[in-house]
Formats: structure tokens, C-alpha cells, sequence
């Protein structure tokens, strides 16, 4: 999955654009973010997602109360996760920031994640709970129509 990283509060944009390219589909970011959000400077609904997905030839469905176990049941059927969590600013700020989880390690305890603003980060399980609880587990899963029945199966 290419990484792709985000303009100013374009993390949205910048994840669905990784996801489209784990997908095959090659997409302009800038353009995926004229679609999603309302302006320039403002967030991606999570809404935003859904009403999107068409217009690239996908699906989406929006879940709350993600867990390790919904990343690692998604992830191994092939399919990345698309979840709002919190990050913390270098000022101590929390803000809502969408991520790209695309692998994990029990060994390590590691959830591996496509950050459009860090990059590829290793995030401990501990960790990644604490800044998905803060958004109520919110995610989304952007795929091709013909992987619509293992979702229902694998997510719901």
C-alpha cells in the first residue's frame, strides 16, 4: 500500500487515497480531498467516506466500537481499516485524526499503521485502544463491490 502523505487537515483524503492505491486504483489526493471536504482547511466526515466510495467504484460502510479484534479479523481477510483516532500534537493538543491500520504483531503486541502525517508507525496495543476509545472506535472499510460479503461476514 503506497503511503501517502496529508496537506493541512487532509488526513482523510490522504488515507482513503492509500486504500484506493491498496485497491489498484490510482488517485490524485488533491482531488480526493475537493470531494470529501467541504473546503480546504475543514476535516472529512466520516459520512464523507460513504457518500464517496461510488464515485470511485467502491463501497463503504461506517462502524463505531472498533477493537484489536475488528482490526485483526479485517486485516486478515485483506481488508484495511480506516479509523479515526486521536493524536496528540507537539503542543498537547487532541485532535481527531484518521489512520490507515494495515497489520499487526502479537508477538511484538503491535498494531502497524499508515499515519499521512507520521508515516509508518508501529503503535503498541495498549496504545492504539487508548486513542481509538477517545473516537468511540470509529472506522471505516472502503473496498470493491465484489468483497461486500466477506465484510458483512467478517465485520457485519
Amino acid at each position: 500500500m503506497p503511503l501517502v502523505r496529508q496537506t493541512y487537515n487532509a488526513c482523510g483524503p490522504a488515507s482513503l487515497t492509500q486504500v484506493l492505491g491498496y485497491f489498484g486504483l490510482k488517485v490524485n489526493m488533491a482531488d480526493v480531498s475537493r470531494q470529501t471536504r467541504p473546503t480546504e482547511r475543514s476535516y472529512m466526515s466520516a459520512q464523507a467516506i460513504v457518500r464517496f466510495a461510488p464515485q470511485v467504484g467502491m463501497e463503504a460502510r461506517l462502524y463505531s466500537g472498533g477493537n484489536l479484534n475488528t482490526v485483526k479479523a479485517a486485516i486478515r481477510s485483506g481488508l484495511p481499516v480506516i479509523a479515526l483516532q486521536s493524536h496528540i500534537t507537539a503542543a498537547g493538543q487532541v485532535i481527531p485524526h484518521w489512520r490507515v491500520l494495515v497489520g499487526y504483531n502479537d508477538q511484538s503486541g503491535q498494531v502497524y499503521i499508515m499515519d499521512p502525517l507520521l508515516g509508518y508507525v508501529a503503535m503498541r496495543y495498549s496504545d492504539m485502544a487508548r486513542v481509538w476509545a477517545d473516537q468511540h472506535g470509529q472506522f471505516a472499510l472502503m473496498y470493491p463491490p465484489k468483497l461486500a460479503t466477506t465484510v458483512k461476514k467478517v465485520i457485519g
